[in-house]
Formats: C-alpha cells, sequence, structure tokens
C-alpha cells in the first residue's frame, strides 16, 4: 500500500513503559500520552536532568546536551548507561532525527542484547526511516523477550507489514494486538479500515460486473 497507507499512530516502548510516539506519518495525539522516560537516579545533575527533559518533552539543544554530557560522567554504571541511552534515543525520535536514535538503541543492544524495549524502540524508529524489514525483525525479537505491553508491539510490526505489502500479516497483527487489548482504539480503527477496504474492493467488483 505505500507509505500513504501507514497507519496513523506508533507505538514504543520506553525503559519499561509503553508510548505513543508522535514522528514521522504518525497523526499528533493527546499530548497527555505523550512518550514517559525513565528518571536516572544518581550522582551526576546531567542525567537528572536528561531525564526530566524526557518526561517534560524538552527536545531543544540544550536537552540534548544534558543527555549528552550525562554519557560522559566518568562513574556512569551500566543500568545507568543503558537508562540514559534509551532517553536520548527518545528524544532524538522527538526531533526527527531517527538514524541517531537507531544508534542509540542499537547501543543499548551492544550492552544488554536481550533489552526487549530497546529492540521495540529500535523498531519504531526503523519504520520511521522506512526500513520495513529490518523493522519487523527487530519487533519480532522485541516480543520474543516479552515486551510490557504487546499489543503496541503488534500494531508497529503491523504497520511494517503493510507498507511492505504484507496486507495479512498487517491483519494478524492488528486483530493480535486488538486480542491482547479489547477495545483498544487505534487497533480498532485499523481493523475498521481493512473491513471498510475490503467492503469497498467488493462493491466495485460487483459494479464492473453488472455493467458487463
Amino acid at each position: 500500500m505505500g507509505d500513504a497507507a501507514l497507519p496513523r499512530r506508533l507505538f514504543a516502548g520506553i525503559s519499561g513503559f509503553a508510548a505513543l510516539l508522535l514522528c514521522g506519518a504518525a497523526f499528533a495525539q493527546d499530548p497527555s500520552q505523550e512518550p514517559r522516560s525513565t528518571t536516572i537516579i544518581g550522582g551526576d545533575a546531567s542525567a537528572r536532568r536528561c531525564g526530566a527533559a524526557v518526561a517534560g518533552n524538552d527536545i531543544s539543544d540544550a536537552a540534548l546536551g544534558q543527555c549528552e554530557r550525562a554519557l560522559r560522567y566518568p562513574r556512569l554504571s551500566q543500568p545507568a548507561e543503558i537508562q540514559l541511552r534509551v532517553n536520548l534515543g527518545v528524544m532524538r525520535m522527538r526531533r526527527g532525527e531517527h538514524q541517531a536514535a537507531v544508534d542509540q538503541f542499537d547501543a543499548v543492544i551492544a550492552i544488554d542484547s536481550r533489552n526487549a524495549e530497546a529492540h521495540l524502540n529500535r523498531g519504531a524508529a526503523l519504520i520511521q526511516l522506512r526500513q520495513y524489514g529490518p523493522a519487523v525483525t527487530a519487533i519480532t525479537e522485541a516480543l520474543s523477550l516479552g515486551v510490557r505491553e504487546p499489543h503496541k508491539a503488534y500494531f508497529n510490526r503491523g504497520a511494517a507489514r503493510e507498507n511492505m505489502g504484507n496486507l495479512r500479516g498487517a491483519y494478524e497483527d492488528y486483530r493480535t494486538a486488538l486480542e491482547i487489548q479489547p477495545d483498544w482504539g487505534p487497533a480498532n480503527a485499523e481493523l475498521a479500515r481493512f473491513a471498510r477496504t475490503r467492503r469497498d474492493h467488493l462493491a466495485g467488483v460487483l459494479n464492473e460486473s453488472d455493467t458487463h
């Protein structure tokens, strides 16, 4: 179907949370549903300011600088580095810097290859880069590792599959998302769109046959 058919919402797990991403082809949503980050507890003021900036949706150059300075903290623990890089990846995504976001999530995965949320975030960023095959691989890996809110992972994978032309796979992923989270609006909307498209196609075929 191409990019015009890309579902309107893309979700990513943010260091244990799942949240809405407002980027690329995704339409804006209620600001109360903005992504959340994990606040880093530690001795470095830059790390705390970085967490606060992401939580407050601050994507300024100054906020970005705080996060990058925090990574240079000499006594940075491995868990703190993971959380910092996730926060920085989220900030990069919000700034529309999707390859830079992928780089941060890759760095997390290099430290902890079983970090499900990093794989999920990486998949969301790859969708924005229109790298749909790698996005499917990343999200499938996230699901195998156990993300906190799998319905959002299935939804993202459905978006990637739809843009690859795999309509059956996309439909199954949207349907799985709805089975996990009944009456969930985004999945409901996409399944309704599939049903409407199929109905319109059938009507077109019938009308064409009536003219012959």
